[in-house]
């Protein structure tokens, strides 16, 4: 509603007007622009019919915004203050008004959704049809499946739509894509059972998710609040796409993750079991005198493994209860080697002995460091009978492990000449030095000469701080002349895409 001063203004028309008048409505919204050409400059009040007085722009020079709400009903009254304090005269078009909007018309702009399907829905709901309209959705959810996917035009993206049906106070996506946070609370379209998230999205994107419907609210601090969804996360009941692949317990939805299936999906050759040669895993449980503390190492043995090969090669995993079950790394491996992509390769997996204990370890820590060059890695090679060179060592790890795994090799590169990080936390700021930096790897790397290790690192576009962090790390071993194969996919921060992406750090630092 866009209307000058000549439609709202009850005017003088004499030549020497000293006030404008305008009709209010108790609690009108009042938009105008108010033009001075005077250098010394202007105010511009309004009287009220109480005689009460509210300056509304004051020292305007040129043109200048004002807004208002009327707070009784009467005709108001515009003066204009010269810079001396005293009113002076209102020349033609001097104050406009733009809007005057009353209070039955003060309502917002209908919610535009990015999805078309939730916006046509939102447009068609009434009280009336409710029932009808929901049941017919939900019918063809069932149908197709979860999340709803629309096209783009002209663009190799999608408007992706997460789904949930019936919560009663909140629900969340855990692994969201939102590039901000790991977890997205879900909107509800009016009161209606429709709980959803729409994100416009890469074809080729690499996203696992779960939900968290109607998490409780604990007296608890927020990082264990955050922590309390695990308490309800479960699978997309609409969608088949499932990770793992073939669950154990595929009846129990909260056992695993939903899968984010589209065009262009990376699908990995290598995960699968195929008909090939299979190496052994075998198991130990390992003391470290210097950590206090015991753990389970499993180590996997190639096909006809050879300890005196030239050419075996040697991988330490971290996190590795995770990647011998959620990441099939033996397979991985078996389908590599089978393939020979890459050499024969010895694994040891490394698991925590605690929760708390991969908090103080992974995160850069000398005494873990020393552990894994003087015991750890000793130990492995009198135990197999062999002796590999650093230059066919690796270490690899996510996340905490592949800050972990950057550290390490910075303090043992005669040992571990290769490091493979997915995803890793470079945010880390040390808590022990006198200056914090905000990527204290990449200020460890910047301040050293550089040294005989060869990197491959990974960071998903979906995690934003690690993404950030990840290339900053990455320009500061360019800089300093490191062999780096650095890598972004459209990935979150999980396990799904790291069992995608491991094999390609295998193939870049061991390939043959």
């Amino acid at each position: 509603m866009m209307k000058k001063i000549t439609a709202l203004l009850l005017m003088s028309m004499s030549t020497f007007a000293y006030s404008q008048s305008i009709s209010l409505q108790n609690g009108d919204f009042v938009k105008g622009e108010f033009t001075v050409t005077d250098k010394d400059g202007a105010d511009l009040a309004v009287v009220f019919a109480d005689k009460s007085e509210r300056r509304l722009v004051q020292n305007v020079v040129g043109k200048k915004e004002f807004v208002f709400k009327a707070e009784q009903t009467g005709t108001a009254d515009f003066v204009i203050y010269s810079s001396q304090g005293k009113k002076a005269e209102i020349q033609q078009d001097q104050i406009q008004i733009l809007q005057q909007i009353p209070v039955e018309k003060q309502n917002a702009l209908p919610t535009k959704y990015l999805s078309t399907k939730i916006q046509q829905l939102a447009e068609q709901i009434t009280e009336q049809n409710k029932m009808a309209l929901l049941d017919e959705f939900w019918q063809q959810v069932t149908k197709q499946g979860t999340p709803l996917i629309e096209p783009v035009e002209n663009t190799d993206e999608n408007v992706v739509t997460f789904l949930w049906r019936g919560a009663k106070h909140n629900v969340w996506l855990w692994g969201s894509p939102s590039r901000e946070d790991h977890h997205d609370q879900l909107e509800r379209l009016f009161d209606s059972d429709i709980w959803f998230k729409s994100y416009q999205l890469p074809n080729d994107s690499l996203v696992s998710y779960g939900f968290a419907p109607d998490v409780p609210t604990l007296p608890v601090s927020q990082g264990e609040q955050r922590r309390a969804m695990l308490a309800t996360l479960q699978a997309d009941p609409f969608n088949p796409h499932t990770y793992p692949a073939k669950p154990k317990y595929p009846q129990d939805r909260f056992s695993y993750e939903s899968v984010l299936k589209l065009k262009n999906t990376p699908q990995s050759p290598w995960l699968e079991a195929k008909s090939v040669a299979q190496g052994t895993l075998q198991s130990y449980s390992f003391h470290s005198q210097i950590l206090g503390n015991e753990r389970r190492i499993r180590i996997y043995l190639p096909t006809h493994f050879n300890p005196n090969n030239p050419d075996l090669h040697l991988l330490f995993l971290f996190d590795g209860a995770e990647y011998v079950a959620k990441v099939a790394t033996p397979t991985i491996l078996d389908n590599l080697i089978a393939q020979g992509k890459i050499p024969p390769t010895v694994a040891v997996f490394i698991d925590n002995p605690t929760t708390q204990a991969r908090r103080t370890e992974l995160p850069p820590n000398p005494n873990f460091a020393n552990m894994l060059a003087t015991e750890l890695y000793p130990w492995v090679s009198q135990q197999l009978g062999i002796k590999i060179a650093a230059k066919h060592t690796a270490l690899a790890g996510s996340s905490f492990g592949g800050l972990a795994t950057a550290y390490i090799a910075n303090q043992y590169p005669d040992i571990f000449g290769n490091a493979l990080v997915l995803s890793g936390s470079f945010w880390w700021k040390d808590p022990t030095a006198s200056t914090q930096f905000n990527n204290a790897m990449a200020h460890l790397y910047a301040s050293q000469a550089p040294k005989d290790i060869r990197f491959f690192i990974s960071a998903g576009i979906y995690e934003q701080s690690i993404l950030n962090s990840s290339r900053h790390f990455k320009d500061v071993l360019m800089a300093k002349n490191y062999p780096v194969i650095y890598q972004e996919y459209h990935s979150e921060h999980g396990y799904y895409s790291w069992q995608t992406i491991l094999p390609e750090g295998l193939l870049a630092l061991f390939g043959q």
